[in-house]
């Protein structure tokens, strides 16, 4: 499938989902309520993700304190072939996460007997192909040479990486692909203020807010994150639970289920489903294959 070809899809199935509505009913009153429902290309969901990113720094530097320190790690793939031809985005992608088990394994020897959580996110090159950043929190100081084997993880169970560009040091002895920073607190201005922030910046309108919008390669991107069904975000378990956002909810004795789908907003035309069905899905009619969201 050619790039446009997979542009298209994607923005075919995007589409479709921005103008459906699922639909529940309240148990006693037979009440009907309609409302979209995000999903990872859209501007909420991506707000939400920065909002996270953003979370947990400020949670690991609340219970660190000044002994948190952060690195950030770059893994990349060569996006052409050796004719110099682009390669597909769905190929490159793939390639380029093929490392990540021996990436997180090797995470995890570097950093034996510390305290410590990573962020792993996608971002595009202007070309569409991906990237990975990968952000570490460490409890105490780091250097860069550290993550060297993690970067020869990355090399060695990637094709298409290279070494010139996994190099924790550069022939003068300066970063590389690695940068380690003390975490700064608000009132100093010793290192990037919020990692986590930082690794999600782009989310939160660098490229614009709707995603149909985008410029062609953070669409091109976009298309191939969808066919692979790949995530934004590879977060430790810590990580995650920093992450998680407080909900300001509280019960209100009201029992809703949901009773279908409406793909034009109208809820009078709805797509049926029965509860009772754990594996009923209504979005089956709706999508153009692979299955995103």
């Amino acid at each position: 499938t050619s790039t446009a070809q997979a542009v298209e899809n994607w923005a075919g199935w995007y589409s479709d989902q921005r103008d459906t509505q699922v639909v529940v009913e309240e148990a006693t009153t037979g009440e009907r309520v309609g409302f979209t429902t995000p999903n990872r290309f859209t501007p909420e969901y991506r707000e939400m993700l920065y909002a996270k990113a953003q979370s947990l720094e400020r949670g690991l530097r609340d219970e660190w304190g000044d002994m948190l320190h952060t690195a950030m790690l770059t893994l990349t793939c060569s996006t052409t072939d050796d004719d110099g031809r682009p390669r597909p985005l769905v190929d490159h992608l793939n390639e380029l996460l093929s490392s990540w088990e021996a990436v997180r394994r090797s995470l995890y020897r570097t950093l034996d007997g510390r305290e410590w959580e990573y962020l792993a996110i996608l971002e595009p090159h202007e070309s569409g192909h991906a990237h990975v950043h990968l952000g570490v929190f460490v409890r105490g100081p780091v250097v860069a040479e550290q993550f060297q084997p993690v970067l020869d993880a990355h090399l060695n169970n990637c094709v298409g990486a290279g070494p010139q560009a996994h190099r924790a040091i550069d022939e003068d002895g300066e970063e590389d692909a690695v940068s380690v920073r003390r975490s700064a607190r608000p009132d100093r201005d010793d290192g990037l203020e919020n990692l986590g922030a930082y690794l999600a910046a782009y989310m939160a309108g660098e490229y614009g807010t709707e995603a149909l919008a985008m410029p062609a390669h953070v669409r091109a991107f976009y298309a191939a994150m969808w066919a692979t069904g790949t995530q934004w975000f590879r977060p430790s378990n810590g990580a995650q639970r920093h992450m998680q956002q407080e909900s300001d909810d509280e019960p209100t004795g009201e029992e809703w289920e949901m009773v279908g789908i409406a793909p034009e907003g109208d809820l009078g035309d709805i797509i049926e489903v029965d509860p009772s069905e754990p594996r009923s899905d209504p979005y089956r009619r709706l999508r153009t294959p692979p299955p995103g969201g």
